[in-house]
């Protein structure tokens, strides 16, 4: 049984927890650019994960608490890089006579003491975990706040969690926090889960004056200390995963825009920029993250944190990371500037419940990044990304849904998590339609998993809800199967009886199985049938592992293209075309081989009755670069061999054409 923890914007809510906590105590690119830098980002941070997983995977959380609301109070020094902090955690107890419970924290944290007020409670340290004694067994659903002072050095497991580092020519300071997946017990006690958000957070840092202190949400106060550091007060109202709280800390400089929603509300888009990077250049690319704001907002409806702020602040690597209202960036791109905003609605306002289901944040944002290039530059940049993507998805091993989340480079394995999960969502926008899909897109925003938490099996069930037919079958086959169809193609056509300019094209589709892949895969397909008279898009629903269809166009079909708009994670393997007029072929079989080849092609051509034709192989622009002269094929079998090394690797036609009929194989060519 899964429960949900329903934490929408309320504002009663939310507020009785704050207002109660003021009693007890006074934040043109490549097309895989930003998939790069996000998957680099996280992989270069937990990448030794593995030396650790004993230790380190305590997941998910303490299950007796629900937790309400996170005020980080920390006093960070860089000269000796240090921190001191005074954490305080509101929770409810989900069991009755609940007498102890536990946060996640590093061992290497020293706490000091943990207090309700100023009382103290006992507690112990062991396995990264901080036990908590309250002093009267808490009831089912009785609130408590917990204050943990602590200090130490964080990030010493290796992790990168948090950062003490250097920027720019004269070696300044910079330090920034980078939590997802488990690192954010590296540097304060929480509940390290993404499936229990609080309600809300404050992120109160005190360090010297020369930093610029960024957090989460609205900067509400900013106060100069007699010891000459300075505090900066943010405070967040909406509900926030633990992973997603953040500070990054330099000499910044602000660059900032104002976005004005569809509705006419107008929000403050900061840049807190190191003072050498913030060139024209990087203006200009910081300047599309309002552009960026309303093609997304159009697409998934209206910004999530409108009453607080969007914007990025700098950090040391070359990625970036969504964390909630502020993305911490390395690099600036279209790409990754989409992927983190993105992220915003898919990963931030509605999170995966568990790591299993990470595709739901990191594979909508990666086809976000398409949708913007599709806004901004057509068809034609469309079909760039998806081709780039395709390819990438194809070399994606194991299912989408993670099996193991002890590895982190596997939680975030790119191929599979970005690529393939923006693929799926491409080939569900494929079957449903464009306008079906932006509903769903908006229907999922919107859903009571908005500031919550989702699975796989939430989305689908809206999906096939706004579609009006289940799709089970195609999560099922695309986020818990593994690989993807290869679609082996047959094809023949002849006159319809008494029609002039009518054809039967009798199609049949197969898909190739293997022990590691003995499932076949359901989907529509599309079928586009070319003919002199014009060309016909046809969709089937391939069913079957081998399964034939009757198509009847206007004209003598001259080619049929399997997915000619590339909605199919595929592969097309073979396409044998057997066009003929009514009476029978005297060729019977076309037999490539090897195919695919590299050298040398074998053609091997079984003849049941004699004719004389020609051979040819064609590009796909239909110039012919290997002919052999007309010659008499009696009965019997004819083998023919030619070299091809010379030629570029590529698909190819292979065609017996006798004048009166012709039989066609697909050869592909490899270097």
């Amino acid at each position: 049984m899964r429960t949900h923890f329903t934490k929408l914007w309320k504002g009663a809510t939310v507020w009785s927890w704050v207002l109660f906590l003021g009693i007890l105590t006074t934040y043109a690119q490549q097309p895989d650019e930003g998939v790069a830098s996000c998957q680099h980002t996280r992989l270069n941070y937990f990448g030794s994960l593995a030396k650790n997983r004993a230790a380190r995977i305590k997941y998910p959380g303490d299950a007796t608490i629900d937790i309400k609301y996170y005020k980080l109070d920390l006093n960070i020094t860089y000269t000796p890089n240090y921190l001191r902090g005074a954490v305080t955690v509101g929770l409810q107890s989900v069991n009755d006579n609940l007498n102890q419970f536990y946060l996640d924290l590093s061992d290497a944290m020293t706490v000091d003491s943990v207090k309700v007020g100023a009382q103290k409670l006992a507690f112990s340290q062991q396995d990264n975990q901080l036990r908590i004694t309250p002093t009267q067994p808490l009831r089912q659903r009785q609130n408590l706040f917990v204050t943990v002072y602590y200090q130490g050095v964080p990030g010493a497991t290796g992790l990168g969690s948090f950062a003490f580092d250097l920027h720019g020519a004269q070696n300044q300071p910079v330090i920034w926090s980078l939590s997802e997946p488990y690192g954010a017990r590296d540097w304060f006690p929480c509940k390290d889960t993404p499936a229990d958000k609080a309600d809300s957070s404050d992120v109160w840092i005190t360090a010297p004056k020369q930093f610029v202190s960024v957090s989460n949400g609205i900067l509400e106060q900013t106060i100069d200390n007699a010891d000459d550091t300075r505090t900066y007060r943010w405070r967040s109202r909406y509900p926030i995963a633990n992973y997603l709280i953040s500070l990054a800390m330099a000499n910044y400089v602000l660059y900032e825009q104002t976005y004005r929603s569809a509705s006419g509300a107008t929000m403050p888009v900061t840049h807190y920029i190191y003072p050498e990077a913030l060139t024209d250049n990087l203006r200009r690319t910081l300047d599309q993250t309002t552009s960026m704001l309303d093609v997304f907002s159009d697409y998934f409806g209206p910004y999530p944190f409108l009453k607080e702020k969007y914007g990025h602040a700098q950090f040391g690597w070359g990625g970036g990371m969504e964390h909630q209202t502020i993305s911490s960036m390395g690099a600036f791109n279209t790409d990754i500037i989409a992927h983190e905003l993105a992220h915003q609605w898919f990963g931030d306002k509605i999170t995966c419940e568990t790591w299993e289901h990470i595709w739901l944040n990191e594979g909508f944002a990666t086809y976000a990044e398409v949708l913007y290039r599709e806004a901004t530059g057509g068809t034609a940049a469309l079909n760039a990304y998806i081709n780039t993507y395709m390819l990438l998805a194809r070399r994606a091993r194991g299912s989408l849904f993670v099996q193991d989340l002890t590895d982190v480079d596997n939680i975030f394995e790119s191929n599979r998590t970005y690529y393939k999960g923006a693929m799926v969502l491409h080939m569900l926008r494929g079957v449903v339609g464009d306008q079906k899909f932006k509903e769903i897109l908006q229907k999922y925003a919107a859903s009571e998993f908005a500031y919550s938490t989702a699975t796989t099996e939430d989305f689908a069930a809206i999906a096939s809800q706004v579609y009006g037919q289940s799709l089970d079958y195609f999560f099922k086959q695309w986020i818990y199967g593994e690989n993807y169809p290869t679609y082996r193609v047959r094809w023949s056509s002849g006159a319809v009886a008494g029609q002039t300019d009518q054809y039967r094209v009798a199609l049949r589709l197969e898909q190739s199985t293997n022990t590691a892949n003995p499932a076949f895969f359901t989907m529509p397909v599309q079928v586009k049938v070319l003919t002199p008279a014009g060309d016909t898009l046809i969709t089937v629903m391939n069913n079957s592992a081998s399964q034939t269809f009757e198509l009847i166009v206007k004209g003598q079909p001259t080619e049929v293209q399997i997915d000619p708009n590339n909605w199919i994670l595929k592969q097309v393997e073979v396409t044998e075309v057997i066009t003929a007029v009514n009476e029978p072929v005297s060729a019977t079989q076309l037999t490539v081989l090897p195919n695919p080849v590299r050298e040398r092609l074998t053609a091997q051509l079984d003849v049941a009755q004699p004719f004389t034709g020609r051979v040819t192989l064609t590009n796909l622009a239909g110039q012919e670069v290997v002919t052999v002269s007309d010659r008499l094929f009696t009965s019997g079998r004819h083998t023919i061999t030619w070299p091809v090394l010379h030629l570029p690797a590529g698909r190819y036609y292979l065609t017996i054409n006798t004048g009166e009929r012709r039989l066609t194989k697909a050869v592909l060519i490899t270097k």
